[in-house]
């Protein structure tokens, strides 16, 4: 047996810059997702606009297209909705935040689900355009 083999070794803490590159990494990918869906123009806003991402807004659309504000988290823990929404200066009606939860695995995080938190009134609206089309 190696003197190894008895001790655990210690939990690597993750550093800001694995969180950053995770987080950028969702963006690109929900970037993707919605330019698929037919927002051809949507790119993150890290690219396109410093203003737009300092004010919690993490996704753009320069063509005007897409009819809301995303904000993205990739988390453990639930987003703070009404905070980061009040944070920005953008319509509240139409802040909404994709959260892909996250859980702690021995080694590594993974995503257990995604969803999206926006304003009931908002949605309301979606749902009348879909059952008028």
């Amino acid at each position: 047996m190696k003197k190894t083999d008895n001790i655990e070794s210690p939990k690597k803490k993750r550093t800001g810059a694995y969180n950053k590159r995770r987080g950028n990494s969702y963006e690109t990918k929900i970037a993707k997702e919605l330019r698929d869906l037919g927002f051809k123009d949507v790119v993150t806003s890290r690219s396109e606009s410093k203003k737009m991402d300092n004010n919690k807004v993490d996704l753009v659309d320069p063509s005007g297209k897409l009819p809301f504000y995303p904000q993205l988290k990739r988390t453990i823990n639930t987003p703070q909705y009404f905070k980061i929404r009040e944070e920005s200066t953008v319509d509240p009606k139409k802040f909404v935040l994709f959260w892909n939860k996250q859980e702690a695995k021995e080694k590594n995080i993974c995503s257990i689900g995604e969803c999206v938190i926006l304003d009931k009134v908002f949605f309301y609206e979606l749902i009348k355009k879909y059952v008028e089309d």
